[in-house]
Formats: structure tokens, C-alpha cells, sequence
């Protein structure tokens, strides 16, 4: 069984930062807060995650730092360009192209294209998560879905369940 988890960014800058664009929003105190929850959660699962693909903006990077403090290690990483604002489509194929045998993939990325694809592979799990799930994404929410697959490059929307969804004020 492999698990792919699907995270929005932890709660950054509501503005710009001066000399910056959208790509350098940083997080807050309770971005960095909720992330650390979410790793700790993600610790405990039968199928941890084992590789992170993170946008490359400053607040799913500083996201996947934090995630990794409460998760208690470090884990490998690869920056993906194509996860910011990507489109479910693009999501799918940079799972599918850098989950190699890896038996839990966490991609770290924005809406809203990751609630999109979260939406396209959750029909195909239980009735509470998927209505929770339906209704809205925030930061730092997590979604969690099992596949049988032996290999990411096989991974297609029709091809996980749903198995959990949490926000990360409930994992408090």
C-alpha cells in the first residue's frame, strides 16, 4: 500500500512583501504552528510519508521545514516547479514522475489546484471525509489517500481512495 498526502501550505503573509511578489510570502506564528501539527500526525500513520514535493514558494518551503520539526526528521525533498499553481493535471504527473518506489509521497502546494485534484481523487473514498473535504481547503489542511499501485509511475486519479481528511486546528 502506498499513501499519497496532499497538504496546502501552512497560514502566510496576507499581503506582499515589500520588493517581493506572491512567490515570497512568508509564513506566520500559526503557519508554522499548524505545519508542525500536521507533521506530527503524519508521523503516526501506517504509511508515513517518506519524500516531499514542495512548491518552490517561500511559504510551502518554510510549510515543509516546519512539517518536518514535528514530524522529528528531516526527509527527503525535491523542489518542483510546476507545483505552483499548478493545475490537478500537473499535480498528478509530478507525483507520477518523482514518487518513484517510495512508499509515502506529501506534496506541498497551494489552491487552487491541489483542493481540485484532492476533490478528483476523493470521490472515490468514504462519504464524512470527501463532504468535509468538498466544502473547502484551508491552510494547512491535509488529505490523505491510499493506492495500490506498485509504482507512482503508475498513479491516476481512478487509482486512490480517500482515507482522511484533517485541518490542522483539529489535530491540536
Amino acid at each position: 500500500m502506498r499513501r499519497l498526502y496532499l497538504m496546502r501550505h501552512g497560514k502566510a503573509e496576507a499581503g506582499m512583501p515589500p520588493g517581493g511578489g506572491d512567490r515570497e510570502r512568508s509564513l506566520v506564528g500559526r503557519g508554522r504552528r499548524e505545519s508542525r501539527r500536521v507533521g506530527a500526525f503524519c508521523r503516526e500513520q501506517a504509511a508515513p510519508p517518506t519524500l516531499i514535493l514542495c512548491s518552490p514558494a517561500r511559504r510551502t518551503v518554510e510549510t515543509c521545514d516546519s512539517f518536518c520539526e514535528g514530524f522529528g526528521e528531516s526527509l527527503a525533498r525535491r523542489v518542483v516547479e510546476s507545483l505552483y499553481m499548478g493545475s490537478p493535471e500537473t499535480l498528478l504527473h509530478a507525483v507520477a514522475d518523482a514518487g518513484g518506489a517510495e512508499s509515502g509521497v506529501l506534496v506541498v502546494g497551494h489552491n487552487p489546484g491541489l483542493h481540485a485534484l484532492a476533490l478528483a481523487l476523493g470521490r472515490y473514498g468514504p462519504g464524512p471525509a470527501f463532504r468535509r473535504l468538498s466544502t473547502r481547503f484551508p491552510t494547512a489542511a491535509l488529505a490523505v489517500f491510499e493506492t495500490g499501485i506498485e509504482s507512482w509511475s503508475a498513479f491516476r486519479a481512478d487509482s486512490a481512495r480517500l482515507v482522511d481528511f484533517r485541518m490542522a486546528k483539529e489535530l491540536g
